[in-house]
């Protein structure tokens, strides 16, 4: 029985510094697949209403040609970064995807979410369905898939027994944060438990854990892949592209990664030898303690919490410095909220920890001494 190799790479913008093909690096790389996928984190319009915030992200149409080049077959366009410029800009987009023979995944121009979509290659059928976090609204003229877990429960049930494999792309997390929260977890488990075999992530810009989970993949995030790494905050510019044997009857075969650096033009180089197994040796350090179920509440905000709180913080500064009084009185509700609580926690973890280890150390040298 033949596989099929699905490839699956994350954060995409199509803009360089230099005006240079975006992935020249990593064409020959990306030809060993019989499916490529991706998340398309840029509007593609040269047009449209920009929406009011912080970073607005966009490229001219013809830039997914790129994407046709690259060979990419399916994109996420279930992201933030969307609808920032507005209906006219998510019409673009849809348009030069499309006349491209790319398939657009997590948003149409229609009032209902987009429905799950079935792709076929080499005798074998993967569904794929995609979604985001955010707030969205159809009055605007078009949808993106909001990541419900009723909504994408549905989805793989309608899926369930019409292809091999099922595939759930999901915008989430926390932006640069190395683990996922223990509500992803349990979230990515219950989908898989309904049937899905392979679950994409992206947003947080990072790369995170990689885990098998009863006969299911879950790629927690891809992390970047041809995208700015002086973005805001960004803590490295390492990420990989994954590779995934997916065999009939919903049988996932083996997977592995490909190790990647962005350069200074976004353009991302693969990367081997010694530094390419540093990049795998982290990826596989920061997966066992998810697929340990070590992951806890109070771990997870003191991992997460300085990069959160600085980005955001950052965010408001801005948004008072255009609109005055109101986001000032937003920030204050901001910094009451729970979520903001549980990052101060773990701020004054982080602050204790080297105490607290020095004090371990302490102990355990007391019988000796």
């Amino acid at each position: 029985m033949q596989s099929l190799k699905l490839m699956a790479a994350g954060d995409i913008w199509l803009q360089t510094m230099n005006g240079q093909h975006p992935f020249e690096k990593v064409l020959h790389a990306l030809r060993d697949k019989d499916l490529l996928f991706g998340n398309l984190e840029t509007t593609l319009s040269e047009r449209g209403e920009r929406a009011e915030k912080h970073h607005v992200i966009s490229a001219p149409p013809r830039a997914a040609q790129y994407l046709l080049d690259a060979g990419f077959d399916v994109v996420s366009i279930a992201n933030n970064h969307s609808a920032d410029l507005g209906v006219e800009g998510f019409s673009d987009t849809l348009t030069a995807l499309e006349t491209r023979g790319i398939l657009p995944l997590g948003g149409s121009m229609v009032q209902d979410r987009q429905e799950p979509v079935i792709v076929e290659r080499k005798g074998i059928s993967v569904g794929f369905a995609g979604y985001t976090t955010g707030r969205f609204s159809s009055a605007h003229g078009f949808t993106v898939n909001r990541l419900i877990e009723e909504d994408i429960l549905a989805d793989i049930a309608f899926l369930t027994g019409r292809c091999d494999h099922i595939v759930i792309s999901l915008h989430w997390g926390t932006e640069m944060a190395y683990y996922p929260s223990p509500r992803q977890i349990r979230l990515a488990h219950r989908l898989i438990d309904a049937g899905a075999t392979l679950i994409l992530g992206h947003h947080p810009h990072t790369m995170q854990a990689i885990e098998r989970y009863r006969g299911g993949l879950i790629a927690y995030s891809l992390g970047m892949f041809q995208f700015d790494p002086h973005w805001p905050h960004n803590l490295s510019r390492e990420a990989f592209i994954l590779s995934v044997d997916l065999w009939g009857g919903g049988v996932i075969g083996e997977h592995e990664i490909t190790p990647l650096i962005v350069d200074d033009d976004y353009v991302p180089h693969l990367v081997e030898g010694s530094r390419g197994e540093v990049i795998r040796a982290f990826v596989d350090e920061i997966s066992r303690p998810v697929s340990g179920g070590r992951i806890t509440w109070a771990r997870w905000f003191e991992e997460i919490a300085p990069a959160y709180m600085k980005m955001n913080l950052e965010s408001y500064r801005y948004r008072i410095r255009r609109g005055g009084p109101l986001p000032f009185l937003e920030m204050g509700v901001w910094l009451c909220t729970p979520f903001c609580l549980g990052c101060y926690v773990g701020l004054a973890r982080r602050a204790l920890r080297p105490m607290l280890l020095q004090g371990a150390r302490a102990l355990g040298e007391e019988p000796g001494s």
